[in-house]
This record gives structure tokens, sequence and C-alpha cells, in this order.
């Protein structure tokens, strides 16, 4: 019944748009999924990711980890208390054991590396660092540095810290060559827009900041920032958003209910999820072994959850970026109940979803129930030719 519903559901959707072709991101229709790991650093303990990602790892999934380049020594969660009246400086590529256990996870191809930001380090203002004036191009480029130098390899991707990011330092980030992965809720386009007063934009800063602050002490409220979201990928640009009911998760039971939403929508439509987390949640106060149990419940239940689904592809930001980007140069042409399918790159597994069913074709796998079209390979200037049914 919840596929015969929702294939209803995908025809309709379709129609309304007056959309005839759906290009699909996923290899043979299959909806991306990734998992984003903020905040590791020069204080990880390879065993905290070992801890929590094991099985995940084991069943398929890959985990993409964005790193801070040069940890500051502040008042933040992302480092031990013991350490957050330092005010010092501290290298990634100085935890050798890290390193050297992240980059045998990259060559396995279970990991990536993004650039969070560079110091994570959040001002009085309540804005992290990217999300004020700062001298970003040199920051960027200082944090790029020291993971090339960590890992052997430049990272793609930028993740500004705290989700916090000036529109002109998105620009310098796209002008250093990185793709930024961006937060677009309702209240970062508020902060966007320019017609908002800079002092109203200063006091809502302020107080999501302050109702914030210590929001990450109590387990109950740490198991929404476990949640999965939807993406949008872009050629300069992939951003993130989230609906207002995430902001109700109080509970293992209410994440599980808004997670079970988020997969209905993905089967509609297919598009990319990414599951939002952070190891040292898991840890509270850094502590020793795991202690937010009812967390790391959460966390093994979703891996299961979206393990069980065969709609579903296991990637990173690298592997789906580069397949949107060949996607972007199919060209898809119909005249009459003809349709010509033709590709500029080599793309494996293409498939586009269509309002009307298809004439068998051996170049072709046709799924009846999901009205998915699979074409194996497509060759660049060897045209496919389909035809629908009458």
């Amino acid at each position: 019944p919840f596929i015969q519903s929702i294939t209803t559901l995908i025809t309709s959707a379709i129609q309304v748009c007056h959309v005839p072709f759906q290009l699909l991101q996923g290899p043979r229709g299959k909806t991306p999924l990734l998992v984003r790991d903020d905040d590791a650093n020069f204080f990880t303990r390879a065993d905290m990711l070992e801890s929590i990602y094991s099985s995940a790892w084991e069943k398929g999934l890959k985990i993409s980890f964005a790193a801070i380049p040069m940890q500051k020594g502040t008042d933040n969660i992302s480092v031990p208390p013991e350490m957050r009246a330092s005010n010092s400086y501290f290298r990634i590529t100085d935890n050798k054991k890290l390193v050297e256990y992240l980059k045998k996870k990259i060559g396995d191809g279970k990991t990536e590396i993004l650039q969070h930001g560079l110091s994570h380090h959040i001002y009085e203002n309540g804005h992290w660092e990217f999300g004020q004036k700062l001298d970003a191009k040199e920051n960027i480029n200082l944090g790029r540095k020291i993971l090339t130098e960590a890992f052997d390899i430049g990272p793609k991707f930028f993740v500004p810290p705290g989700e916090d990011i000036t529109r002109d330092n998105t620009e310098v980030v796209v002008e250093a060559g990185l793709i930024p992965i961006c937060r677009r809720t309702s209240f970062d386009i508020f902060l966007d827009n320019p017609i908002v007063p800079n002092f109203v934009k200063r006091a809502a800063t302020r107080f999501v900041a302050r109702n914030y602050k210590d929001i990450f002490k109590t387990e109950k409220n740490v198991i929404q920032f476990l949640k999965p979201v939807s993406m949008k990928i872009g050629e300069n640009l992939i951003s993130w958003t989230v609906p207002l009911m995430a902001a109700r998760i109080s509970s293992a039971e209410s994440l599980f209910s808004f997670a079970n939403k988020v997969i209905q929508t993905s089967y509609l439509h297919r598009s990319p999820i990414c599951i939002l987390n952070h190891y040292h949640f898991f840890y509270y106060d850094w502590n020793s072994s795991i202690s937010r149990n009812e967390l790391f419940r959460c966390w093994t239940h979703l891996v299961d959850k979206f393990h069980s689904l065969e709609f579903i592809w296991f990637t990173t930001f690298s592997e789906l970026y580069e397949r949107s980007m060949q996607i972007q140069h199919v060209q898809i042409a119909e005249t009459g109940s003809k349709i010509t399918i033709e590709s500029k790159v080599n793309i494996k597994n293409f498939s586009i979803r269509t309002t009307q069913l298809l004439e068998p074709n051996d170049s072709v796998i046709f799924d009846k129930e999901t009205k998915i079209s699979t074409i194996e390979e497509l060759i660049p200037n060897r045209k496919i030719i389909l035809y629908e049914k009458n």
C-alpha cells in the first residue's frame, strides 16, 4: 500500500508540474544518502569514530568528515573541557593517530574530508568565524593547506562552522575553488535579505546564540541534531534545508517519525538526503566512552533503517557532485511519442522517471511500479531512442 500510494503521488506531482522527464541523480534511480559528521579536529580520538561508525561502514555507508584544520582552544563543545581556556591553536596534522586512521578509511573508499572553516571560533557577537568580515581568502587557503598536508589530498568542499557564512564569504569560497555546503532555512534567507536592517540581524543572531548556547548539555535536546535533511546540488553550491517540524524533535520516537517522513519524500522525489551528525555528542564532555546511550540507539536505528531500503544509494559529496555535474550534460528531446536521449559524457546506470509508460527496449530497464527507466550506459554522442506507449 505504501508503494502504491507513493507511485500515485509521483505521477500526480510530475503531471502537475508539467515536467515529462525527471532526471534522477542516483544510479538506477536510487536516492543518494550521505552522512556528514562535523568537528573532527586535533583532539578527536580515532577510537571515538570507530565506536560510532564501524557498524555503519560494515553496512556500506560512507562518512564525510567536516574537519577543523586548526581548532582554537575556546569554550566550545568541540574542545575537551580542560583545554577550553587555553586560547591556543591546535593543528589536526599533529594528531598522527587520527590522521593515519582517516587516511586508511579514505583509501578504502569509506570516507572523505571536507574543510570545516579554519579554527571553529565563535565570537562574542554570536557569529562564527565566516559569519562576519574577515580575511576569508587567507583563512580558507590556510585551512586547505593544513588539511592537504594531513591527508595528502586537498578538500573539495567547504562547510562553514555553525552554518554561519555571509554572502560575500560564500563567494570567496567559490572563488577559492571550493564548493560550499550551506544551510538554507527560512532563518538563513532572513539573514541574507539585504532589506532587513543590520541591527535586526545582529539582534536575531544574538538571540539564537543565547538560546542554543546550552542546548547540547541534555541528551533530549541533542537528539534533534541527529536528523536527515534534504539537499540540493548546484554547480557552485550544495544547500540543505529542514522543515520547521524538525524543531519539535525531542525524543527518539519524534526523530524516527520525522525520518520516516523524509524517507517518504525521498522515495517520491529521489532527491539527496544527508544525515547530520557530531561524533562528540555521543561522548558528553569528552567522556572516555559513549555516554549518551539513547543518542547512540537513535543513530543505530537510523543506520539500520536506511540500510533496509533498496532504493538508497550510499555515497559521498564528491561522488554525488561529480555524478550530478555529469547529468547536466544529458540532453532529452521529445518529438511526438519519440524520446531521444544523448550525453556528452559517459554515465553508467543513468535513470529518468517519465509520466508515460515506455515501449520495451533492449537498451533500457523499465520499472512499471515507479516509472523509472534506467540506461545501463550512456556513451558520448550515441543517441538512445525510446518510444512512449500509446
